[in-house]
């Protein structure tokens, strides 16, 4: 019998049942999706680096070597597994063209390696260990959808012609967060080429489990070992693997909990909407007996087979949506291996999702179980209060709605603007130059401040020079500081507290740092520089999510201390008119010919993309998939809204009718009435998405070091597009939903 019952039901309510069925499908297939996506990267990214063996700790250098201190430092550490130190030729990137394809305009430190024996593998695309036969070369996978390239193209370095054997994936340089690219050639090729480029070198560590990183890290600064170049650890490392993605699939976990909190309150009003429909159904059962309890059962069974059908079709929707937006992830990492796990916790996902829409359908079923047989047949509730109901929720969806789409949009705009370099520790410029892995940092610096200061185009400019210090914290502990020295008060930041350091004895911390240290304003550091102790109060706390997120500014003359190398200088240039960028760059560049590769001119634009550029991109698949369900969920929510209103106003339309009132008026009526609520709930879906998605999207980021983070909006992006979208969508709804209307005979 509750079989039949059932059975009829569904056939009754074809409309609520299968918009019951969509909400419960989208809310099981974004979970499903979020699920599958961070299980296969964190799977992926850790499968690479386990066979890769990669380093815990990599110190990059350029400039004199000596092994044998090297060697007798790793002896001397109980925690040091193995060590090895990488040839890293790094190529002047105007010399290197790809299927014809210049790397000038790169971001990026290009350089020739050879593969190496014990750890710190090269793979190729089924993760094997690449061995390159002389006069070819695997080109770094980030790289093949970049430049379209293929198996069997030219790679041109000067003079010299490979040809590309295959792709490679670099388990410590794949993201492009990560400054440096390997290129992967045969040891007789790297001879030949020796002479093209500068010599660098990686010194590698693993370290034993168990043991501190971090005070490894430290007592190889103390041990004064060579340090020109930066520090990588394995945390860094996998966090720069898994940010470019990561960002996506936090999105799309952001767009997953709104879609449950839609569904929730949509599933609710069709609930209590279908017991009022069946209302006479029930009072019949509840007159010949039957329990609240036991009609309750009926319904409640419904909805398991509901909710059993709809994260099965989720289930089925996110794996084949996993495909396409996993495409790069698997590209970069490869195959997540044994991902068993991984899809049984995302069946875990959807039947947790599934279970809260299902306990929130209990809970609103139990309210009918009170009922007297007479209550539930009587209509106590008046169709003006319904109408009133149906119109306030629509609202609300748009509200929703409109959120869900412009969280996203404003993330990318703003990890897309020139301004979110604010967030990366420096201050906004138009040109950037740096100045790396050279024996002579500071006289090349030098150089290039002196004609910088003559040149009638610049407006404004600055030194920066960076350099590890031994720190002493307030309760004894010592650690390396990665600061940076120079004026902060010409490109200032946007600090999250405090100021920038403007005089002598005064220094700011990241965010990260300042946790991670457990120093706030007011608090004093002790650095050592050149053998003496001083003393600094912390001023400032700001973002920086560049170097780990932990560095540090004082104030003061660029020029480090004689026993202290500088790691690299960084000079902010301003002109007098943006116009000029190009030519100016171009004429910089002319004259920095002679150092090589060791000084890199950007735009600040061409630097934020050569970093995030991929992170963007995902960010906009993710957008575009917050779009579309929003579109959906706008269309159904609407449509079956309207329906419901068009059937409580049964008797009501079938009078007008018999009055000579024309359908078409009718309809239109609906898109009037529906109107107002529609664009208020967009106006407040604007201004949530603007305030409260702020908030969300600054948690995400504070996780990565950001600190007071603030959307940068595209104004034709919030105001027209977004709003726009969610509008025409409604009204077609609105115009599909009152065809209903046809459907009513007219009565006198």
């Amino acid at each position: 019998m509750y079989l039949k019952m059932i059975k009829n039901n569904i056939k009754k309510n074809k409309l609520v049942t299968v918009a019951t069925v969509i909400f419960m499908t989208v809310s099981a297939a974004f979970m499903g999706l979020t699920v599958l996506l961070s299980g296969n990267l964190l799977d992926s990214i850790d499968n690479l680096m386990s066979e890769a063996k990669t380093c815990d700790f990599l110190q990059m250098h350029s400039g004199e070597l000596d092994m044998e201190e090297l060697e007798a430092f790793a002896d001397s550490r109980d925690d040091v597994e193995d060590m090895l130190v990488a040839d890293f030729l790094n190529i002047e990137n105007s010399s290197i063209t790809l299927n014809g394809i210049s790397l000038s305009d790169s971001t990026q430190d290009n350089g020739l390696c050879v593969q190496n024996e014990s750890f710190d593998h090269l793979l190729g695309t089924d993760n094997e260990i690449l061995h390159p036969s002389e006069g070819t070369v695997y080109v770094p996978v980030c790289y093949k959808s970049e430049y379209d390239l293929s198996e069997g193209q030219i790679m041109q370095i000067g003079n010299v012609t490979l040809t590309i054997e295959g792709f490679l994936r670099d388990s410590q340089m794949n993201s492009m967060m990560a400054s440096s690219k390997r290129f992967l050639v045969s040891p007789e090729d790297y001879e030949k080429l020796e002479n093209i480029g500068s010599q660098e070198y990686l010194i590698e560590f693993l370290i034993k489990d168990g043991c501190d990183i971090n005070g490894f890290a430290t007592a190889y600064a103390d041990a004064g070992l060579p340090c020109n170049g930066p520090t990588i650890t394995a945390p860094l490392i996998r966090t720069m693997n898994a940010l470019s993605d990561g960002m996506m699939i936090l999105i799309i976990f952001l767009v997953s909990i709104v879609v449950l909190l839609i569904s929730l309150i949509c599933i609710r009003y069709i609930v209590l909407t279908g017991m009022e429909k069946d209302r006479k159904e029930a009072g019949m059962l509840k007159a010949l007996g039957l329990r609240g309890k036991d009609i309750r059962k009926v319904f409640i069974a419904k909805y398991i087979f509901l909710s059993l059908s709809g994260g099965i079709i989720g289930a089925v929707i996110a794996y084949i949506i996993s495909k396409p937006l996993g495409i790069q992830m698997r590209e970069l990492y490869g195959a997540s291996g044994d991902n068993s796990g991984t899809f049984l916790a995302s069946m875990l996902g959807i039947f947790v999702t599934e279970s809260i829409i299902l306990l929130s359908i209990n809970k609103h079923l139990k309210k009918h179980d009170r009922l007297s047989a007479v209550e539930v047949i009587s209509d106590r509730r008046k169709n003006t209060a319904r109408k009133k109901d149906s119109l306030i929720w629509i609202t609300g969806i748009m509200v929703a709605s409109v959120f869900l789409c412009l969280v996203p949009v404003n993330i990318s705009t703003t990890i897309g603007s020139e301004r979110f370099v604010s967030y990366m520790g420096v201050g906004q410029s138009n040109i950037r130059m740096d100045v790396r892995q050279c024996d002579d940092i500071e006289g090349v610096s030098d150089r290039l401040i002196g004609k910088i200061s003559s040149d009638p185009d610049v407006d404004m400019y600055c030194l920066m020079q960076t350099g590890s210090f031994r720190a002493t914290l307030n309760d004894g502990s010592n650690v390396n500081l990665l600061t940076e020295i120079g004026n902060h008060e010409i490109f200032p930041l946007n600090y999250a507290q405090g100021k920038c350091p403007e005089r002598d004895g005064e220094i700011a911390l990241s965010r990260l740092n300042s946790e991670e240290l457990g120093c706030t304003l007011g608090d004093t550091i002790i650095l050592n520089r050149d053998g003496s102790e001083e003393e600094f109060t912390v001023c400032g706390i700001y973002s920086d999510i560049t170097n780990g997120g932990k560095t540090a500014k004082i104030y003061g003359d660029p020029a480090l201390d004689n026993d202290i190398p500088v790691m690299w200088s960084i000079i902010y240039v301003s002109l007098k008119d943006p116009a000029q960028t190009d030519p100016f760059i171009s004429s910089y560049q002319s004259y920095c010919e002679e150092y090589g590769n060791s000084v890199k001119i950007t735009d600040i634009k061409g630097y934020m993309d050569g970093l995030y550029g991929q992170t963007i991109n995902n960010i906009k698949n993710a957008a575009a998939l917050s779009f579309a369900a929003a579109g959906l969920i706008i269309f159904i929510v609407v449509v079956l809204f309207v329906r419901l209103m068009i059937w409580q106003e049964k008797s009501d339309i079938s009078l007008k009718k018999a009055l000579g009132i024309s359908t078409r008026y009718i309809r239109n009526g609906y898109v009037r009435r529906t109107s107002i609520y529609i664009i208020s709930g967009v106006i407040l879906g604007i201004i949530l998405g603007i305030f409260l998605g702020q908030e969300i999207a600054g948690m995400m980021l504070g996780a990565l070091g950001a600190a007071g983070f603030k959307f940068i909006i595209d104004p034709a992006a919030a105001f027209i597009l977004v709003p726009g979208f969610a509008v025409i969508v409604a009204v077609l709804a609105v115009r599909s939903g009152s065809r209903e209307v046809r459907t009513i005979k007219l009565r006198m």
